[in-house]
């Protein structure tokens, strides 16, 4: 027992003293985490660092260091010396290389820090997707690229960041794919063939991955049809799914099981020309609440949000347009039209953002409601958008840590971020380098590129 104990310590040792980065290693970011094996009888490390140009030092206590300010398009050799406690050199390791590759020609020239207040600004970086470019980036506060992910090495040349995990992963979907991938786009997981996804999958602290699939079935059309049409018909809902590691479906919702035929938004059925499917539901988020053991949807054809008991799967409240539904939960839906991206605070309460594409008049806004264990719904804050940021489709409301709140304005190329007074303390523009506006799914504050660094030392 004592020698295995010795092996597993001695293997996870040998493990954790690898080189990173890797050498000739080439990877897409400029936020850069060096490690290397400890120096025996070293108190402190130089690293030096050359771009062919010039040499720089860093000095680290540890053999770990984060260097944020490298070059795109830049080849990198870097080697590191120990010191003794008397500032003598007590060793070095050989000299490694990597590249930093150049930025993608499609990488949109046009983007912009319009408004950036310091001292009010969530620390850290952005990850965003430009969905309309079909990839996604990280930026710092100055708008300077730090990742993109190479969307190449997903199906059909797409991926959009949903969610940024703690192990420093990145959850994302692309054309009815699924991904967990690295930050140099290996992908680590991908959902089955037999499970398709379509705006969004994010995973959960059991290692299991919520997600949102199609389905369709064939239904009487509803008397709104043009008489055209046939009798039956392509009906379009939502299946909420979770699946674990290997792809097993251990967890799903279907809006066909659960929500009545009769529940429909009647402009959707005069959009309807029998080409396609009759788009019913149109779900665009899946949020589960681990704490409250809830799943939260955003049905957005319905201008709904359901809240579901993850246990029973019976639904806990409806909020939203009581035309279109049955049975009404509270008295006040507060007027949301299209919404997207419905999530839990961590005060517990409900956060989407609100399209208002049939409102009068049409605007965008951030709702934040404290909906009482589901016995009565109150608005606690809400911000409108400047009309200049109206977006009938995508957008999203964050909030942070320090209470701020990022919100992703979709269609508009716009991001920005309130202090809790509802002042703008950063904006964020971009347009593609053809001078459109880059429409953006969803965006999300993280400290860095590497939330689980850590190194520890063994004397001698």
């Amino acid at each position: 027992m004592k020698k295995l104990i010795k092996y597993l310590f001695l293997l996870s040792f040998v493990l954790c003293q690898d080189f990173i980065p890797q050498n000739e290693i080439s990877i897409n970011y400029t936020q850069v985490f060096f490690k290397w094996p400890q120096i025996n009888s070293s108190n402190n490390y130089c690293l030096f660092l050359s771009d062919n140009n010039e040499i720089v030092e860093y000095q680290s206590d540890q053999n770990s260091i984060l260097i944020e300010d490298l070059f795109w398009d830049t080849q990198y050799s870097w080697y590191v010396c120990g010191e003794d406690f008397e500032g003598n050199i007590s060793g070095c390791h050989d000299e490694k290389f990597f590249t930093i590759n150049n930025l993608p020609n499609y990488f949109p020239n046009n983007l912009n820090v319009l408004t950036l207040n310091d001292s009010d600004l969530a620390q850290g970086i952005t990850v965003m997707d430009f969905e309309s470019l079909n990839f996604s980036v990280a930026i710092d506060k100055y708008g300077d690229a730090l990742w993109y992910a190479n969307r190449s090495n997903f199906y059909n040349n797409k991926i959009v960041v949903s969610q940024f995990l703690d192990s420093g992963n990145l959850i994302g979907f692309g054309v009815g794919k699924g991904y967990e991938f690295d930050l140099n786009s290996n992908i680590i997981f991908e959902t089955p063939d037999n499970v398709g996804v379509h705006h969004y999958i994010h995973k959960t602290n059991q290692g299991t991955y919520f997600l949102i699939d199609s389905v369709i079935e064939n239904h009487p059309c509803p008397e709104e049809c043009d008489p055209s049409l046939p009798d039956i018909i392509p009906w379009k809902g939502d299946k909420f799914t979770e699946i674990d590691k290997d792809g097993n479906i251990v967890w799903d919702w279907n809006t066909f099981d659960y929500i009545e035929l009769n529940e429909y938004n009647p402009f959707w059925i005069e959009e309807y020309s029998g080409q396609l499917d009759f788009d019913w539901t149109h779900s665009n988020a899946v949020y589960f609440d681990e704490q409250l053991n809830s799943v939260f949807v955003s049905i957005r054809n319905l201008s709904r949000i359901t809240a579901i008991d993850y246990s029973t799967k019976n639904i806990l409240w409806n909020l939203g347009e009581e035309e279109f539904m049955n049975e009404t939960s509270f008295q006040d839906h507060f007027g949301f039209s299209h919404q997207h991206s419905s999530q839990i605070t961590h005060d517990n309460n409900l956060i989407f953002f609100d399209n208002g594409r049939f409102n009068e008049p049409e605007l965008s806004r951030c709702l934040e409601v404290d909906f009482n264990n589901g016995e009565i719904a109150e608005l606690v804050w809400e911000y409108v958008l400047p009309d200049s940021m109206l977006t009938l489709s995508r957008g999203e409301c964050d909030r942070l840590l320090n209470n701020n709140t990022l919100i992703t304005a979709g269609r508009t190329g716009n991001v920005i971020e309130l202090n809790e007074n509802n002042e703008i303390v950063w904006h964020m523009n971009v347009e593609s380098n053809q001078g459109a506006d880059v429409s953006i799914y969803r965006s999300q504050r993280i400290l860095n590129l590497y939330p689980n660094i850590f190194s520890f030392e063994i004397d001698n």
